[in-house]
Parts: C-alpha cells; structure tokens; sequence
C-alpha cells in the first residue's frame, strides 16, 4: 500500500527521516510516474537536505539535491512549499561556504538549480543574495541571465538599516554591480549592449541608489560612449562621491583625449584621503602622463611612490615602474611631488557639469558661521556655506550659482560665478523698481509701492542712504520669506535716490 504525503511528513518530523525515505523510495521504485509519490519522496529529501546543511554534509547535501531534481514531475510551479524550503536550505550553504574549494561547489549546486525556472520569491532571492558574494567565480553572468534580475520583489529595492545606524545597500543594487562587475570581466560588448538600458533606468527609478552610476559609466566607456553621454550619466554619483579616488580616476578615463584635465582628475583622485596602497595604478597613470609632458621630475616622484610602497608590502613591482627606474631621464631626474597644476580649478568645474544654474541674490552673510542666505528662484530660499561658493559675496551680491537636490528642501551648492552684469529682467523673483518712497517720520523703515508690489526698505538702507518721504529711488528687489508673518514678501536689498524733474 502506497504511503500518503502526510503519513510521510509525520515521520520526518517526529525524527525517523531514515525510515521515511526507505518508504518513499520503495513507492518510487513501484510507481515510479505517480506525483504523490514523487511530492512524498519530494519532502523526504527536503528533510534530508536540510540535516546536510545544517551538518555541513557537503556531498550528501549534493547528492540528495541531485536526486531531487530527477523527480521529474515537480517542478517550482507545482510544488513550490517543496522547493522554497530546499531554495532556502541551499542559499544558507552557499552563502556560509567557507572552504577553498567553493567556486566548485558554488558550480554544482549551480548546474542543478539552472533546469528550473523559479517564479520571484524570498528563498530565490536569497539564492541571489548569496550567489553574487563570489565575485570571481567565471559563471556569474551565466548565473545572473538565468536568474532574471526582472524577478526582484519591490523589497529587494529598499536599503536596509542596522541598529547601530549603518546603512546596507538594497540587494537589488548590489545585483546590478554584481552584473555590471561581470560583464567588465567579461568584456562580452554585446552583453553590455543589452544591460545598459536596464542599469540607466535603475538610475532613473531609484536616483538614492549611489554606485550603479559608477558602473554605468565605466561599461559606458567600454562601449566607447561620447565623452558628454557618459559624462550626463556619471556625475549624479560623483557628486555624491567626490571624496573618493577612485571616482576621480573614472572622471580621468573619461577624459582620454584631453590629457590636461586627465591629469587634473588624477590629480585629484591621489590627493583624496586614501591609503598609499591602493593607489598604485593611479600614480602609474600620473607618471605615464607627465613622461608625455617630458616632466620627468613630478613623473619620478610618482614612480618612487610606486616603488616604495610595492617594496615595504612585498609586492612584484609593475612592469612598467621596472622599466622606468632603468630609463636615463627619470635616473637623472629630481623627483617633484608639486603638482605644477591647479587641478581643483578643472576638477571643480567638472562637477558643475549637467547641475541647475540659477541667478542667486544674497541677502545675509553670517561672518561668524560662514554662512550666506540666498534667494536662488521663485520662493526658493537656502542657507549655503561661503566656501561652497567659491566667491567673495556680500549682502546684495548677485551671482550665478550651480546647485542639486540633496533630497530635502536644500541644496547642495556646487560652485558660484561672481558677475559684475547680470540681467535680471525676465527674473520672478528680482526686481528693479522705481518711484517715490513712503515714510513716516516716526518710523525708521519705509515702503516704495509700484503695481501690485510694496516693497520694504530696512532702517540700515534708509539711514545709510538718508532717505526721506517723498524721494525718488530706484531699487533692487527680491522676494524673500518672512519668519515673523511666515509668508513671502518683497524687500529691498539695493536702493540710489533719483534725481528729481
């Protein structure tokens, strides 16, 4: 008599898991084409699989997986409580492989699981999750295409928070560098050809995602992309990461064909706060290109960079630093380590590129705290750092200023540029006006109306300006929030008397 799934599952559970496989194999071997024997058997060897794992039973783990997947008739869609509970058992394994042998048993168990086609789920994505950890391992593309990053669950999008506040990036950003690392090993064209649509709209659709816009980039650039297409693409995340080297040394590559802003990136990138050991190819790069400028003095100091830090780890020193020591200029050469380049001048204005631009006027400067209140548009207001401007500002200071979201109601202030003539015409937010003032001889402020504007004049322009009732000015305007009535109004910010008729 055939054995029922539940009498089966009982077993299991109440421990005899041995017993239970006899007598679900026995039903095999007798009805070998029936699915409830096959689902019996099916939970049988889930029970099995999850002792292997827990035991770290690597080959029985495998054999009894194996068996499992020459039940012919299951299969994720039908039996998908059998196969989400076994997805979960083998993610757990790979993930915890600890021994040196695990890009072969990371294959195996890889070989298997590619017959099927699994819909989204929590176990496949942890199958993923812990897939991708093996960045070496050649099959990763394989692997990826058969997994289908369109079978992401919306939670796999979300960034996770730990308690003591560390940030861990979505699985789902992770799996893009996973592919996009990959597919750079790979250098398949065709392949990147087909993945940068997805990584862009990634970009699109999840724009606090940081890396993915590394990454794109760099494929870009294997695709040999137009140095603005990559650029448009890059500098959201370079601006987010403009403290990194490697950032910068990416900004270089995208500047081939220019070698002075190629050196400046560089040079940036060797000034950022980075241990001297990762810096290696990058000084490389800095060397070649000063030996082109036949400055052999800053190219040594690089090379001896080099040098010094492959020798104190024990490292084989490149080929090309061997060739160099040897080479009669650089020998005669005294190492240089000043740059002979204002490179935060070119590197600066790189990371204005694709930032909004707007006509900004000043209305506060803080000495104290370094820090200058600006109107930038209509009823757009910002506190900013003086140092972010890059320019000399005063109360009434009219500048052009390049800025980004930073995700709240502020901005990040890129840069400024100090114009002695800027047209503000056509501006909703600045006006001149001119007329005949209105003040009270009891107050110390005045009004000038014009239109549907009544515009406030403080006691430090009327006093500094001597203006009294009945002058004709012309005046600056902006319109700026007040706190105390916490609504929007116009103010003066630049007042000249007029000579009268």
């Amino acid at each position: 008599m055939m054995a029922t799934i539940k009498e089966i599952i009982a077993m299991c559970k109440a421990g005899d898991v041995g017993e239970a496989y006899e007598i679900a194999k026995r039903d095999f071997m007798e009805w070998p084409q029936n699915i409830w024997v096959q689902r019996g058997l099916g939970w049988v060897l889930f029970y099995k699989i999850k002792n292997c794992a827990e035991l770290r039973k690597k080959e029985e783990l495998y054999n009894h997986f194996r068996e499992l997947s020459e039940l012919d008739l299951l299969t994720p869609q039908t039996d998908a409580y059998i196969f989400d509970n076994v997805l979960w058992k083998i993610a757990e394994y790979i993930k915890d492989i600890v021994n040196k042998e695990y890009v072969e048993d990371v294959e195996r168990f890889y070989l298997l699981i590619c017959k099927y086609k699994f819909p989204p789920s929590k176990p496949y994505s942890y199958l993923l999750k812990s897939y991708i950890k093996y960045e070496t391992w050649s099959k990763m593309v394989d692997f990826l295409e058969w997994w289908n990053i369109e079978n992401l669950l919306p939670e796999d999008y979300e960034s996770f928070q730990m308690d003591n506040g560390r940030k861990i990036m979505s699985l789902a950003e992770q799996v893009y560098i996973a592919y996009s690392k990959a597919l750079l090993k790979l250098n398949n064209k065709e392949k990147i050809q087909l993945f940068l649509p997805k990584i862009e709209r990634l970009m699109d659709e999840y724009p606090e995602m940081v890396y993915p816009g590394y990454f794109c980039g760099k494929l870009m650039l294997v695709m040999g992309a137009e140095r603005n297409e990559a650029l448009n693409i890059v500098m959201p995340f370079v601006r987010k990461k403009k403290a990194d080297f490697w950032v910068w040394q990416l900004i270089g590559d995208i500047y081939n064909d220019d070698s002075e802003m190629q050196l400046s990136c560089y040079l940036r990138a060797a000034h950022c706060r980075t241990k001297e050991e990762f810096l290696g190819k990058l000084r490389i790069k800095l060397a070649r290109l000063y030996i082109e400028k036949q400055d052999y003095a800053r190219a040594k100091y690089h090379i001896n960079k080099v040098f010094q830090c492959y020798t104190i780890n024990g490292w084989r020193q490149p080929n090309e630093i061997q060739v160099w020591i040897n080479d009669a200029n650089i020998q005669a050469a005294i190492a240089n380590d000043n740059d002979g380049i204002n490179y935060n001048e070119y590197t600066d204005n790189i990371l204005r590129i694709g930032a909004n631009q707007s006509i900004a006027l000043i209305t506060y400067v803080d000495a104290k705290t370094k820090r200058a209140i600006l109107v930038y548009g209509l009823k757009k207001r910002a506190s900013v750092k003086l140092s972010d401007l890059k320019v000399k500002v005063k109360a009434g200071s009219l500048i052009k200023i390049h800025w980004e979201e930073n995700g709240t109601d502020k901005i990040n202030v890129l840069g400024a540029d100090g114009q002695k003539y800027i047209d503000i015409e056509n501006l909703s937010y600045l006006k001149k006006l001119e007329g005949k003032i209105t003040k009270f001889n009891d107050k110390p402020f005045a009004f000038l109306k014009t239109g549907n504007i009544n515009c406030y004049i403080n006691p430090m322009l009327v006093e500094n300006n001597k203006l009294s009732n009945g002058d004709n000015v012309s005046i600056v305007s902006v319109l700026d929030y007040n706190k105390k009535k916490e609504e929007w109004e116009w103010r003066c910010v630049e007042v000249k008397k007029r000579m009268t008729d």
